[in-house]
């Protein structure tokens, strides 16, 4: 897949007349996300044009700039779907001051697309007055109705919602697969060594949403490995309490040294609370229970 990057401040877009291009942000590559992107695949030259930062946190109409997927994530997920090009709006000032006819006459028109698809819900322009309605009338243009689950739209702040609460089957029910994140092991105190649990500390290479505090079953991926794992998102009151949740993972039946790997931990289910134990032995029982209970459930 190639990666195209579009700064309007040093605008160089060269014609791609032969290809089907996708508009939207696409944050989790969603159940209503594949429902575009399986249209334009239907050509054969399917293209996606997303941007490096959520319009919606730059224009503060989200609270925090955590998102299910980062822009490295997106390009993996759309190369694994088939998308032959990927085009990333660079945010800045000058993109935002954009009107939808300008979107149109400074960036769709030089890239010639031979068609455009969007949901139905599809806006872009300053102050989001551009429509489908628009589009239509320079492209032929695909619009794909709302995706419905049980009568609800589909949407990523709903899936991001989902994550926070700790409602990772269902979120991943809505995105075709686990949740993932991806970060960089890191040292950290060894106390899940010194109890037979060695972990995994995360260092999040992207501001992620968090499931909330507890532990999970999942899987982590690193090169072409796959293991089985539990995940603790907490704060240690068992230990040490700190101020912000950290990630430690715990790969069964996994031998070998991990610092300095980048790994993806994919969230399966949420197991249970964290609780404050009487001792560090009573911590290592119930991590024997939660192991065991994550190699019974988990298919590889």
């Amino acid at each position: 897949m190639k990666i195209i990057e579009i700064d309007v401040n040093n605008l160089k877009i060269e014609p791609n007349p032969d290809i089907t291009l996708c508009l939207g942000y696409f944050d989790g590559v969603h159940i209503g996300h594949l429902d575009l992107i399986n249209k334009a695949l239907e050509s054969g030259n399917a293209a996606v044009m997303t941007f490096d930062i959520s319009p919606s946190f730059t224009l503060k109409k989200n609270p925090s700039d955590n998102m299910l997927t980062s822009l490295f994530d997106k390009a993996n997920i759309l190369k694994s779907l088939g998308v032959k090009y990927m085009y990333f709006l660079r945010m800045s000032d000058e993109l935002l001051r954009y009107s939808a006819n300008e979107f149109i006459e400074q960036i769709l028109q030089p890239i010639n697309p031979k068609k455009l698809v969007v949901g139905e819900d599809y806006r872009f322009g300053r102050y989001a007055s551009g429509t489908p309605k628009d589009l239509k009338e320079y492209f032929d243009t695909e619009v794909v109705p709302l995706k419905l689950v049980d009568g609800k739209k589909i949407s990523s702040r709903t899936i991001r919602e989902l994550v926070a609460l700790g409602e990772v089957e269902e979120a991943s029910r809505l995105l075709s697969r686990p949740y993932t994140i991806v970060g960089l092991v890191v040292e950290g105190n060894h106390n899940g060594t010194k109890i037979g649990f060695p972990t995994a500390n995360l260092d999040l290479d992207y501001p992620y949403v968090l499931p909330k505090i507890g532990v999970y079953m999942g899987f982590v991926k690193f090169m072409s490995s796959k293991y089985k794992c539990i995940i603790s998102v907490s704060t240690h009151p068992t230990i040490m309490e700190l101020n912000k949740p950290l990630i430690e993972v715990h790969l069964i039946s996994y031998k070998g040294d991990l610092y300095g790997r980048e790994i993806e931990v994919q969230f399966v289910k949420f197991m249970r609370d964290i609780y404050k134990f009487d001792s560090m032995d009573d911590l290592k029982v119930q991590l024997e229970k939660d192991c065991e209970t994550a190699k019974k459930t988990l298919q590889l």
